[in-house]
């Protein structure tokens, strides 16, 4: 009897279609943003994903490494709802997101700099790390504005799901690259390396302003005037509707989930993993091609179950990863870092519906009115999170002895957080299941 269930092998042989089928796409607007979605992702690829070997290499210890994932948000918290106010009344959006670009670019170039000093050069590079986060969570929100503004609601799903398998083919190609050439370098060669990429982000920058101007926008308001009362009236309107509440709690968890463990995950691969920058742009590497594989059936699955299904999925990896790893830490070596391998990159396939699934969730639950500030209001309060987990998980390894042992215990910890974001993200979809959100 037939079960009325698609076999475990017709699913990836699907994933695997979609997969060829990947990099084309007939609608001009998915070329434009996937092509500058790449040079965004290469930016983030040598320069956001290498802070912190960059900062162990200038002499960070456990704490600083906290620090230098929790204290960044907080120029963006400070600054994110006046940009937003700015933004939403400027001509075109386009605009901001352009200087955001241009302004990351600016900021690693200096960032990179740091390593000129000779001494005390960790609190320059936290400070500078700092800075930096202010354009690219301005970059984010207004970025996600702007793709709101040009692109149908029909035609979304198409768009982001283009843009986002391009992002993860940059995740495939370069990191095990740029791994490699940090791995051949010594001594004080590695730091002049990561000052390279680093440098780097400016020509980046400019080649997305160049093509973010090729995207032809209809949404040509006249500017009205600034009023600070528009924040209250906006924040009464999200936070009067169910549909936004419900899905800012169960993201919220989702984050606080993921935030918590950012420094930790680097410590448990270097110390206890003893894994070296090839081995660890490998893992990133495998991770990005279950992610690329797998992230047509996730489009597709959103077209017939709907992204709340998908998201789901996505919160379910996070969990997943999580267990992988405490069981890598273990397993003795080295068959610890071959289950590590395995199993993290299975678990990271739902990344990419994670990835997918979030952007299109926040679209449905917000007002067509002000979208930038309603963004910067749902992206404050993850960026309270990520001020707070990222260190909250570190003084939690800290407190309970800092070895492998206390790894262990942080990652299940940080497990069981996932789990139960995995639930409500589950009671979210059944409750809402079929049902069309419309936010007026």
């Amino acid at each position: 009897m037939k079960s009325g269930r698609k076999p475990i092998r017709d699913v990836f042989r699907s994933a695997v279609l979609s997969g060829n089928k990947a990099f084309g796409t007939n609608l001009r607007l998915a070329k434009i943003f996937a092509a500058e979605g790449v040079l965004f992702s290469l930016i983030i690829t040598i320069c956001n994903n290498n802070n912190n070997l960059f900062a162990a290499r200038l002499g960070a210890d456990s704490y600083q490494l906290g620090l230098l994932s929790s204290l960044p948000p907080i120029v963006g918290l400070i600054f994110l709802i006046p940009f937003a106010i700015i933004t939403d009344r400027l001509r075109n959006k386009r605009n901001m997101v352009i200087i955001a670009s241009l302004g990351l670019g600016v900021t690693y170039v200096l960032v990179g700099c740091v390593a000129f000093l000779s001494t005390n050069r960790i609190v320059p590079l936290i400070i500078m790390l700092i800075i930096v986060n202010f354009p690219m969570t301005l970059y984010n929100s207004s970025w996600q504005a702007f793709f709101s503004d040009v692109v149908r609601p029909e035609d979304r799903n198409e768009v982001y799901a283009h843009r986002t398998r391009m992002n993860t083919a940059v995740g495939i190609v370069f990191p095990l690259l740029f791994g490699a050439i940090l791995t051949a370098a010594t001594g004080t060669g590695k730091i002049a390396v990561h000052q390279v990429y680093y440098f780097l982000a400016l020509p980046f920058s400019l080649g997305q302003m160049f093509l973010l101007r090729k995207v032809h926008s209809d949404v040509d308001h006249a500017s009205p005037k600034l009023k600070l009362s528009v924040l209250g009236q906006t924040a009464k309107s999200l936070f009067k509707n169910n549909h936004f509440r419900g899905f800012l709690a169960v993201a919220l968890l989702v984050y606080m989930g993921w935030q918590m463990d950012w420094s930790l995950y680097f410590q448990a691969q270097l110390n206890y993993l003893h894994m070296n920058e090839s081995q660890m742009s490998l893992i990133v590497v495998l991770c990005a091609i279950t992610q690329f594989i797998m992230l047509g059936y996730w489009s597709r699955l959103a077209a017939t179950k709907g992204i709340r299904f998908v998201f789901m999925i996505g919160a379910g990896g996070f969990a997943f990863c999580c267990l992988s790893l405490v069981i890598s830490l273990m397993l003795p070596p080295p068959v610890n870092v071959l289950f590590y391998y395995v199993f993290q990159s299975m678990g990271s396939a739902a990344f990419s519906a994670f990835q997918l699934s979030t952007l299109l969730c926040l679209l449905e639950v917000i007002p067509p009115q002000n979208k930038t500030l309603s963004i910067a209001l749902y992206s404050t309060f993850i960026l309270l999170s990520n001020i707070i987990m990222p260190y909250f998980g570190v003084l939690i390894y800290n407190l309970i002895g800092g070895d492998r042992q206390a790894m262990i215990i942080t990652m299940l910890i940080v497990a069981s957080i996932r789990i139960i974001a995995t639930a409500a993200a589950f009671i979210r979809w059944h409750i809402n299941k079929g049902a069309e959100i419309t936010v007026v």
